[in-house]
Parts: structure tokens; C-alpha cells; sequence
């Protein structure tokens, strides 16, 4: 089953054009990976899909239905924005901030039952966070912050999950772990996933499709099919170096032996 459609579809914000010409069609299941350079339209193209901004012209759907009508019934998107507005000294603890993945099951005005503190905390476990479910979100490091952004957005239940550059601030090492991690998830609960990057060397060993965005798409097909010369050119510019995160990591492992 098609999970995403999107036909012919251009957005402008404020008299300049963000999105042209955009024809994308992804299975059920399946994992993008969007990159291209800051922008070139990734958030907009995933804030477009998540219903939050219509676009100028052209057609998107959501298994056979328009954003608008998701947004309103909720249940089929997770979604891990760039960053978590949480003030670092704010006391709220991580369940907490999980929890709020649920208050679209749980309604508004209404307390969580019992059913939803278990699913919480079994996101937590997913993630391997469920030790620190008590310690305030803001003294975690930014991996951790990730891993407890990554279960708010599964404790929704989605079938879509969207992340938009998830691996902002966090080391080579951690961000392979990372991927890793939501390479099992795609798998282990069949969902479809977007994730948008601007770091194409880092992510083509996970996808299974990757579409490259400046404005309009110069590339969609096979991950490896991005690292042309020519693709790369039209993407970001001339003189453009790609360096594949799997030999920084060969490096700094053999940096730790020494």
C-alpha cells in the first residue's frame, strides 16, 4: 500500500519558492532519507506531508487520505521535529516528555491511564532509557535527549514516523548507533519512515531510498545512486567531498586502540 503520494506539488512561503515540482510515491514500510543542503525545503517538505503547511499547488496524500484529515484524527504520524522546545532548567522529567506522544490517545483535559504509563515506559525500553525515566530531560546529553525524542514519537503508535535531522548534535559514533537503532525500528514494527539530513554520507547504508532536495528533487532511486558526481554537483554546488561515516569510524576506532 502507498503510504505517500505527492503529485506535482510546489510550496511559497512569503513571495519566494520553497518547493517546486515535487512527485514522490513511497511504499508502506519503507525508509527515505531526504538530504540536500539548509535550505533547499526538507523541513517544508516534511511539514507539507505532516499537514502543517499547504502547499501552492499540486496533490499529497496519506494512505489514499489529505493531511488535513490525518492532522485532525491524529494516530498515523510520529514525529521528531529538529529540536524539542524544553528549556533546559524547565523540571520535567523524561516519562514526562514521553508521555506527551500519547496525549493524542489519552484526549485532552484527561489524565493517563494505566495503559499509557505502560506503553511510556515501554518506549523507554525500546530506547534503553527506561533507567533514567525520573531524571530531569534537561540533564540528559544530547544522545539521550534523541533516543527520548525518538520514543515520544513511537508512543503515539504511528504508522509514519518523521525526523527532521535527528542526529543534530551528536558525535560519529553515537550517530551510527543512532541510525542503527532506527534501521530495527522500521523493521521490528513495519513503519514507514522520512528522515531528512544534510549529511548524504551518512545515512545511505540505512535507507532504502533517497531523494535529494534543493528546492525541487535532483535525485530519488537507490542510495548509492545519490554519490554521483553529477547528482552531488546539482545538489550542493562544484567541489563537493562526501565522507562516508563507516571510515571515520574504522579511524576512530583504531584511534581508541591506540
Amino acid at each position: 500500500m502507498k503510504a505517500i503520494e505527492i503529485n506535482n506539488l510546489s510550496v511559497a512561503l512569503s513571495g519566494r519558492d520553497i518547493l517546486k515540482d515535487i512527485s514522490l510515491s513511497m511504499d508502506e514500510g519503507k525508509f527515505l532519507g531526504i538530504v540536500g543542503p539548509n535550505g533547499g525545503g526538507k523541513t517544508t517538505l516534511l511539514r507539507v506531508i505532516l499537514g502543517l503547511i499547504k502547499p501552492s499547488s499540486g496533490e499529497v496524500s496519506i494512505f489514499g487520505k489529505p493531511p488535513e484529515d490525518i492532522l485532525r484524527t491524529g494516530g498515523i504520524f510520529g514525529y521528531l521535529p529538529q529540536t524539542l522546545k524544553i528549556e533546559p532548567n524547565f523540571p520535567v522529567r523524561v516519562i514526562d516528555v514521553v508521555m506527551m506522544g500519547r496525549y493524542g490517545k489519552v484526549g485532552m483535559l484527561r489524565w493517563p491511564r494505566g495503559k499509557d504509563i505502560e506503553k511510556t515506559v515501554e518506549c523507554l525500553s525500546m530506547m534503553g532509557m527506561a533507567d533514567l525515566k525520573d531524571v530531569p530531560y534537561g540533564q540528559l546529553s544530547g544522545g539521550q535527549q534523541q533516543r527520548v525524542s525518538i520514543a515520544r514519537a513511537l508512543a503515539a503508535e504511528p504508522r509514519i514516523l518523521i525526523l527532521d535531522e535527528p542526529s543534530t548534535g551528536i558525535d560519529v559514533v553515537g550517530q551510527e548507533d543512532f541510525y542503527h537503532l532506527l534501521k530495527g525500528l522500521q523493521k521490528r514494527f513495519n513503519l514507514t519512515v522520512l528522515m531528512a539530513s544534510h549529511d548524504i554520507g551518512a545515512i545511505t547504508t540505512y535507507v532504502d531510498e533517497i531523494a535529494c532536495l534543493n528546492h525541487t528533487f535532483h535525485y530519488h532511486g537507490n542510495p548509492l545512486g545519490a554519490l554521483n558526481e553529477g547528482v552531488l554537483t546539482g545538489l550542493y554546488g562544484k567541489n563537493v567531498d562526501v565522507l562516508m561515516h563507516t571510515d571515520m569510524c574504522d579511524k576512530c576506532e583504531r584511534l581508541r586502540r591506540e
